[in-house]
């Protein structure tokens, strides 16, 4: 009874120290200061990625972009848009352009760096180098640093959203996922993205309770 005892109080000391899921914003600023993203993520596992007039939104675990048209907004499922989206190419006579040959590229951790004051790790992809090629000029690289933080897992998860979106309209020019999409993809769900290359970088965090209102649908 005493052992019982003992690992009870040692079980409840360790879910009081255990971290909740919080409700974290994170704010991004674009490449040449062009723009930016807000990235909001509730730790109930709803979000809404916002960029211009781009919105997607995480709702009870489906996820949808928000569109308008001459009636207001709507919501569409992600998927849903996806494949009109490819039945209105084909519809237009636009083929598949196809892969081609492509290189085989790898993924390497370079280092670590801190971001608006979130440590990460560097990530590079990069086309192998072929065994029998003359050493030549570096190969063109792919950069980002990424927080393998759990606490930030909901803002990575949520602005891997975007990333899909972008990824899904390529695959239905080419026909398919590239072996370069394929590193970035991996490199990309390591974590929450601190930096992405020079086109995307935090500007700052926020944890801090988000209104349940922010992820309803229209």
């Amino acid at each position: 009874m005493i052992r019982i005892c003992i690992a009870a109080v040692a079980a409840l000391a360790l879910a009081a120290c255990s971290k909740a899921p919080e409700d974290t914003t994170a704010r991004y600023t674009l490449g040449g200061g062009v723009g930016s993203i807000t990235v909001q993520a509730a730790a109930n596992g709803d979000a809404r990625v916002e960029s211009g007039q781009q919105v997607l939104v995480r709702n009870g675990g489906t996820e949808y972009l928000v569109l308008t048209d001459s009636k207001g907004k709507f919501a569409a499922k992600v998927p849903d848009f996806i494949a009109v989206m490819g039945e209105m190419m084909r519809e237009g006579g636009m083929k598949p352009t196809g892969l081609g040959p492509q290189s085989d590229y790898e993924l390497i951790k370079k280092g670590t760096e801190t971001v608006a004051g979130i440590a990460g790790d560097v990530w590079n992809v990069r086309a192998k180098p072929a065994k029998d090629a003359k050493a030549g000029p570096p190969t063109e690289t792919i950069e980002a640093v990424v927080s393998s933080d759990p606490a930030l897992a909901g803002i990575g998860k949520a602005l891997s959203m975007q990333t899909r979106l972008g990824t899904a309209g390529m695959q239905q020019v080419q026909g398919g996922q590239g072996n370069l999409e394929k590193r970035v993809e991996e490199m990309l769900d390591k974590g929450m993205v601190l930096r992405f290359g020079d086109a995307l970088k935090l500007d700052k965090i926020e944890k801090a309770p988000i209104d349940a209102k922010t992820f309803a649908l229209p």
